[in-house]
């Protein structure tokens, strides 16, 4: 699998500096290109020059908060497919529905063991991968072959 991770970028925006150096050290372990930031605004910056496979984001940052940041990331046409995953550390509903909303493909509870977070990037990019796939398989007037779930989440894709 790691053979699969060779070149694939993931930015990861955290402000706590111990962290942030934690994650990245992992997952450039685990055979990432990992980038990172403690500032919401550099990590834009950073995305939009890299257009990274992935971005983490802490929710919870001064300055451009994980959400904000998510904001900016799908406004911008080079980085609006780019699945997010969020961290943070007060979780709620209201949280969660904001997350939907903002675009987040998951959300995890920190503290967050590098393990797990490793664990959550792969699911998400497979995820991304297969609605690639399945995005780039579909033609007007033509159903792909998907499983049922996954064929409703291509014609909601396609809603927007």
């Amino acid at each position: 699998m790691e053979a699969s991770r060779e070149g694939v970028v993931v930015l990861v925006a955290e402000d706590d500096p111990h962290a942030l150096s934690g994650y990245l050290e992992f997952l450039g372990r685990s055979g990432y290109v990992a980038t990172g930031s403690a500032d919401g605004k550099e990590a834009l910056g950073l995305a939009v020059e890299t257009v990274p496979d992935i971005v983490v984001t802490d929710i919870n940052m001064p300055g451009l908060d994980g959400f904000g940041l998510a904001a900016a990331l799908r406004a911008d046409r080079r980085t609006r497919h780019v699945p997010l995953l969020g961290m943070t550390g007060h979780w709620n509903t209201e949280m969660q529905n904001e997350a939907a909303r903002s675009g987040f493909s998951a959300m995890l509870l920190k503290p967050c063991m590098p393990a797990h977070l490793l664990a959550e990037v792969e699911r998400v990019l497979r995820h991304a991968k297969l609605m690639n796939a399945a995005l780039g398989q579909a033609t007007v007037g033509a159903e792909p072959a998907l499983p049922v779930g996954l064929r409703n989440a291509v014609r909601r894709r396609r809603a927007f």
